[in-house]
């Protein structure tokens, strides 16, 4: 019966050592899981990490890259403005140039018409100066009979006193001197004329 019992012992010690080794066994395939299952968690939390700083970072890339857009914006619709003025800008210059150019015109027509109305002005101023250059001489010339009539009345009065002969030249030289005031009014109308034009 000893026997018996010790034999059921050593079975079951036999059977415990087999189940202990496959507990043990269990328990090491366990561990190894457990290891590798932490080992995947880490990888998969460090990815989420990773993936969490990568958002973060391309977050930030995207609101600096908004806020450069929007400088961007705003700097272009300063130059636009810019190039808005300067287009205006040479437009009015464009228009006073032609404005300049036609005015230049209408000062050179000016002068023009100027230097050909001087041109004719000294044209009649020379014609004028003839005339009045004719005048004088024919006046020279009449004062010159004048004088001579003169003396010839004087040497006659002289002769024969105050003789009847004295008449016909006093006639004569009175006619002279009247001729003699028409031209010299002549010649002061010629001289209005010329002052006036």
């Amino acid at each position: 019966m000893l026997k018996t019992s010790l034999a059921s012992t050593e079975d079951e010690s036999a059977r415990m050592e087999v189940e202990r080794a496959n507990a043990e066994e269990k328990m090491t395939i366990l561990e190894k899981s457990v290891m590798q299952l932490h080992t995947k968690t880490k990888a998969i939390r460090d990815d989420i990490i990773n993936h969490a700083s990568q958002q973060k970072t391309i977050e930030k890339s995207s609101a600096n890259l908004i806020k450069q857009t929007k400088v961007a914006y705003e700097t272009i619709s300063k130059k636009e403005v810019e190039i808005e003025d300067i287009a205006n800008e040479i437009s009015r210059v464009r228009i006073d140039n032609l404005n300049t150019e036609s005015q230049n015109d209408l000062l050179k027509k000016k002068l023009e018409d100027l230097i050909n109305e001087l041109k004719d002005k000294e044209r009649d101023v020379e014609k004028f100066e003839g005339e009045i250059k004719q005048q004088h001489i024919k006046i020279a010339k009449k004062q010159h009979k004048v004088d001579r009539l003169n003396r010839q009345l004087d040497e006659l009065k002289k002769k024969n006193g105050e003789d009847e002969n004295a008449g016909p030249l006093e006639a004569k030289k009175n006619n002279i001197e009247k001729e003699i005031n028409e031209k010299e009014e002549e010649i002061t109308q010629v001289q209005k004329e010329w002052i006036a034009n």
